[in-house]
């Protein structure tokens, strides 16, 4: 069984890892290779072998099959127990032909007749030996008993082959979650030559993991960059050791998956988890801002660009860089011990990569070779650059109310892509803080916050208004009236501190809403406007933005009364909203309306009288049917009679005058329908 060697290690993003493995040899034989089960669906979907030689090649790959080890021993004659091995393998071979090794005697071949057992006393105990009952090849037979055998070679291959058969399986159980990979080479003739074979596959492994070390002294803050330093978590999952490895990174995200070839396959079920529910945290009382004088944004920086210019020429004749922030850890003072250009050289002297852009994927490759014991991890230097870098402030209301977060703005001016990964931002030879380095393209410029500034406070006020109507439009049968709405919001910032800040304040986007007052013109983002303001050391300033979006309020006209419509119509008239020919068609439609409404009211009185007198005729028809034959009941008889015809009367020229009601109305409500129809105003 030959060696292979791990050559070169590829590990992507997408969880999976590319080996590539290298062995000799010389003549045919076989190299083995093991893997956990859960691996053979990557291995066996993606193994490649090839035999470089001339005349040389792969017979066959073989692989331990995916069943247990029961199913698997169904396949053979043998099943020997772990107890009494010997005399159950002698009682399952019977009728085999045996050569024997008898002590103080000369071999004896023949065939199993079976076994037979006797009890003797030794020492007063009772005790039970075994014999073995064996017909010779001269045709007697023959007992041996168990204690004088010394070997038994069986004749019969396929015996012996189901024996070997079962002792391997059994071994292999024992090691339940590891399967083998047998290669079988062919020299193809040429025993002498050694070949090289190499193996390729993937494998599913943890995924390349990247931190970064943003470095930044007094002097490159004036210069606006930093150093940034990249390292890479790589973890050996597998059972070998990774001695002199060729290792490579690959940024980027190709299609990977896996497919079930090894195991049975079964549907996966999705999993439900209950929601998670944050509980309450606790909150800060406001500090008491009203004592502050808050100048306006637009005042102050009138105000502060001679002061501004005097300061500057001040700064760059003493040459005073922007004071620290308060850090709490010390990193040994690197500044104070090398120079910024000398730290550079030095750490980037210990990255040595080649990088190769390959379209949708970034590889790093890894100059020096890399050795990682199985089951271990190392840190793996990939990337030392001095990039753009500055010190802001942003700011959003939505995020965190009260102060604004402290940011690097990098921009990734190196020829490399940078993976997403957590960076520790030293300055001034203290921590500032930690943040997140989202996955960066080459010339992208992203805002890592690593910190909250509570030296500057802000708060915001808002307020919104509706302005008068200052447009109609009519259209089928609708007015619709058009209004401004105004949002006015006010952000009030104290800045604390003796030192002039750059503050990115992100204002939420309301859809419809556009400005009509605001102190200077921001810059847009997906979600936000984003304005830049300069915070003068030890000033308070209002902030203040007014936006504007037009809205409507629809009104079907039908719905009005004669009055409502003249009054609207008396408003649209005054702010010279229609012309004197819409003016008139609306007051006709109003007259219309008003007669409409008059018919209606009659019919609907008409119609209550005779539901009354439906009622009262009920009531007529009822008293007469218990009224007798004397002259009193006679006499009511008679009044009721004469009062049902009268009604009935009644009765029949009411329904004739509901019925002409009836097709007026409809006459009218297709007139008024039709002129409102007729109706524009643009």
């Amino acid at each position: 069984m030959k060696e292979l060697k791990i050559k070169k290690v590829i590990i992507h993003k997408s969880g999976i890892s590319y080996f590539i493995l290298e062995g000799l040899m010389k003549g045919s034989g076989t190299f083995e290779i093991e893997f956990k089960i859960d691996e053979m669906d990557d291995v066996l979907k993606s193994l490649f072998v090839l035999d470089t030689s001339e005349k040389g090649y792969i017979s066959s790959i073989s692989y331990d099959a995916a069943l247990d080890t029961s199913q698997l021993l169904k396949s053979i004659m043998l099943d020997i127990p772990d107890r009494d091995s010997f005399s159950s393998l002698i009682t399952q071979i019977k009728g085999a032909r045996i050569n024997l090794t008898i002590t103080g005697k000369e071999s004896i071949s023949g065939t199993i007749m079976g076994i037979e057992e006797f009890e003797k006393m030794s020492k007063n105990e009772k005790i039970t030996e075994k014999l073995l009952i064996l017909l010779r090849d001269d045709d007697v037979i023959f007992k041996i008993n168990f204690a004088d055998i010394k070997s038994l070679d069986i004749i019969n291959e396929d015996i012996k082959k189901d024996l070997k058969f079962f002792l391997d399986t059994v071994i292999s159980g024992k090691k339940q979650d590891a399967k083998k990979i047998i290669i079988n080479c062919v020299s193809g003739g040429n025993d002498e030559v050694e070949r090289v074979i190499f193996v390729y596959y993937i494998r599913e492994s943890p995924i390349w993991k990247t931190s970064y070390r943003l470095i930044m002294s007094k002097e490159q803050a004036l210069e606006e960059k930093c150093l940034l330093s990249g390292w890479s978590l790589i973890e050996n999952t597998t059972n070998q050791d990774w001695k002199d490895v060729e290792l490579s990174l690959v940024a980027g995200m190709p299609v990977s998956f896996k497919y079930e070839f090894y195991r049975p396959i079964f549907i996966q079920r999705p999993v439900i988890r209950p929601p998670t529910v944050l509980s309450v945290r606790p909150t800060d009382i406001e500090e008491g801002i009203e004592m502050e004088k808050y100048k306006d944004y637009a005042m102050a920086e009138m105000e502060a660009k001679p002061r501004a210019m005097k300061k500057m020429a001040i700064a760059s004749r003493r040459g005073v860089p922007p004071p620290a922030p308060a850090g709490a850890i010390g990193y040994g003072g690197m500044q104070s011990v090398m120079s910024d250009d000398v730290l550079l050289d030095k750490v980037k002297s210990q990255t040595k990569i080649q990088t190769k852009d390959l379209g949708e994927l970034f590889e790093y490759n890894i100059s020096n070779l890399v050795s990682i014991k199985r089951k271990q991890s190392a840190l793996v230097p990939i990337l030392t650059e001095s990039i753009k870098a500055r010190r802001v402030l942003l700011y959003n209301k939505n995020e965190y109310d009260r102060n604004p977060n402290a940011c690097l703005e990098i921009t990734n001016n190196t020829n490399l892509t940078l993976e997403r990964g957590p960076v520790t931002i030293i300055y001034d030879d203290n921590l500032a803080g930690e943040a997140i380095v989202p996955f960066l393209n080459k010339e992208d410029t992203r805002l890592l916050n690593y910190a909250v500034e509570q030296a500057v406070i802000i708060s915001h006020e808002s307020k919104s208004e509706s302005l008068s109507v200052h447009k109609i439009t009519i259209g089928s049968g609708y007015s619709y009236e058009y209004y401004f709405t105004n949002q006015m919001i006010t952000y009030k910032i104290n800045n604390k501190i003796n030192e002039e800040k750059e503050l990115y304040l992100d204002h939420p986007k309301t859809s419809g809403y556009k400005f009509i007052e605001k102190p200077i013109d921001p810059e847009e983002t997906p979600n936000y406007w984003r304005f830049k303001i300069t915070l003068k050391p030890k000033e308070a300033i209002t902030f203040k933005l007014k936006e504007q979006r037009e809205d409507y309020s629809s009104y079907y006209l039908r719905n009005w009364s004669k009055d409502d419509i003249l009054k609207r119509v008396g408003f649209y008239v005054k702010q010279k909203f229609i012309n004197e020919t819409l003016e008139t068609q609306l007051k006709e439609i109003a007259e219309q309306i008003q007669t409409l409404n008059d018919k209606k009211n009659q019919r609907e009185k008409l119609y209550e009288e005779r539901e009354a007198m439906s009622d009262e005729q009920s009531r007529l028809r009822e008293n007469i049917s218990v009224l007798g034959e004397d002259n009193q009941s006679m006499s009511l008889k008679e009044r009721y009679v004469k009062k049902l015809n009268d009604q009935e009367s009644r009765f029949e020229k009411i329904s004739a005058e509901m019925k002409k009601l009836d097709i007026e109305i409809d006459s009218l409500n297709k007139t008024i329908e039709n002129k409102l129809n007729k109706l524009k105003a643009k």
